[in-house]
């Protein structure tokens, strides 16, 4: 299969405190299961037997340990080489002084006035921007345009595919989870962040794939936030 170099700009939904983590410089890895449902009906039974070493190349393959059937699975939001725009929580406003509008984003009350937009963003027909009341209520970060986000060109460092009890301390770290000194008499020096992971996760995937039936996950990886 020939690879295709042409760069992708996917979006990506996150909530509101792991955008706090990232703007905080403490996040650069997400894991999700999108594309992973039939794999992980029984993920016990699949082992991962290709994972692309070149950029362009945005699919994985899995082998059904018992009936040895082979699966392909592309990458949901692009591979090593791609982008993404993360999409959250957010509304407009506009300014009582000049009238001018500016977007609001919830996660840590930040208000960016856009100044590079054109007369023809402005027109768009996406139906935010035609919804009554639109401009007053918070919109869902699922349909947030891609011209709404503050973070459109996040560059993707590496995807890999790995059993989310396969999570090391240090990427627990790099997903949000705060450090939090151990004062135990164990002599560590943080706590082991992985259960606070794990916590996370069921309160996000708990009803469908808990953190106890160890999925298969897309690990995404991007540079941390520089201000």
């Amino acid at each position: 299969m020939k690879p295709d170099f042409t760069p992708k700009n996917t979006g990506i939904m996150f909530q509101a405190d792991m955008i706090r983590a990232y703007l905080e410089g403490r996040k650069n890895q997400t894991r999700r299961v999108k594309g992973l449902q039939a794999i992980n009906q029984e993920p016990d039974k699949w082992q991962l037997i290709f994972t692309p070493e070149h950029q362009g190349v945005r699919f994985v393959s899995f082998g059904h340990k018992e009936t040895y059937q082979v699966v392909h699975l592309n990458m949901p939001y692009g591979g090593k080489g791609d982008t993404l725009y993360f999409k959250e929580t957010w509304k407009m406003f506009e300014r009582e002084k000049d009238g001018r509008d500016f977007l609001h984003y919830r996660a840590d009350d930040a208000k960016v006035d856009q100044t590079w937009w054109t007369e023809q963003d402005w027109r768009r027909p996406d139906p935010v921007w035609h919804k009554q009341d639109g401009f007053e209520k918070w919109q869902p970060s699922m349909f947030m345009p891609r011209i709404c986000s503050r973070f459109r060109e996040v560059p993707i460092v590496s995807v890999r595919v790995e059993r989310l009890q396969d999570i090391t301390c240090e990427d627990a770290w790099y997903e949000g989870i705060v450090r939090t000194p151990d004062l135990s008499e164990s002599a560590h020096l943080f706590k082991d962040p992985t259960h606070e992971y794990f916590a996370l996760w069921d309160s996000i995937n708990g009803k469908t794939l808990p953190a106890s039936k160890n999925p298969w996950v897309w690990v995404y990886e991007f540079p941390l936030y520089e201000k």
